[in-house]
């Protein structure tokens, strides 16, 4: 597993990527695929801009396996915390122990750097994900649940995260 800086020739991929997470979401609602692709493509263009307004410093990475992208980081950096703005894998590179690699590095470097904690927002639905996320020492905070997401942050100090 590495991670390498995107260029715009993943954006394609990160697209892609985008359609197969969220698919699964509205897999009940068995929409026409003409209609569900015209749907998550306005839902990734809106995801995209709303990440360049709160984030728009973040760091975009392609995460690959064997030099194929498996996924995406997009990461916000600085001196108080390292914030993931969006982690996501294909379906074949899940549960593998790549996403686990990827917050370990993470959180080596953060530490490294003197930066005392590492923070993602998750969908409260989302159960392996917030499991994944609690097993790797993220706690939920009290400083955001926005609507469906919750905030968790992992301290890297040795400090506790208000809760």
């Amino acid at each position: 597993m590495r991670l390498r800086p995107a260029s715009p020739a993943d954006d394609a991929f990160v697209a892609n990527l985008f359609k197969i997470v969220r698919a699964d979401v509205f897999a009940a609602a068995q929409l026409p695929p003409a209609v569900l692709d015209t749907m998550l493509d306005q839902q990734f263009r809106a995801q995209a801009a709303s990440h360049a307004a709160q984030f728009p410093n973040a760091l975009s990475f392609v995460i690959t396996r064997d030099a194929r992208p498996v996924g995406r980081l997009l990461l916000h950096v600085d001196a108080h915390h390292w914030h993931m703005v969006d982690i996501a894998l294909i379906s074949a590179a899940r549960n593998q122990g790549i996403g686990t690699g990827v917050i370990a590095a993470l959180a080596r470097e953060a530490r490294t750097q003197g930066v005392p904690q590492l923070r993602l927002m998750v969908l409260a639905s989302n159960s392996g994900a917030l499991r994944l996320y609690a097993r790797l020492g993220f706690v939920s905070t009290d400083a955001a649940k926005s609507g469906s997401h919750i905030m968790m942050a992992k301290p890297l100090d040795g400090q506790a995260i208000s809760q």
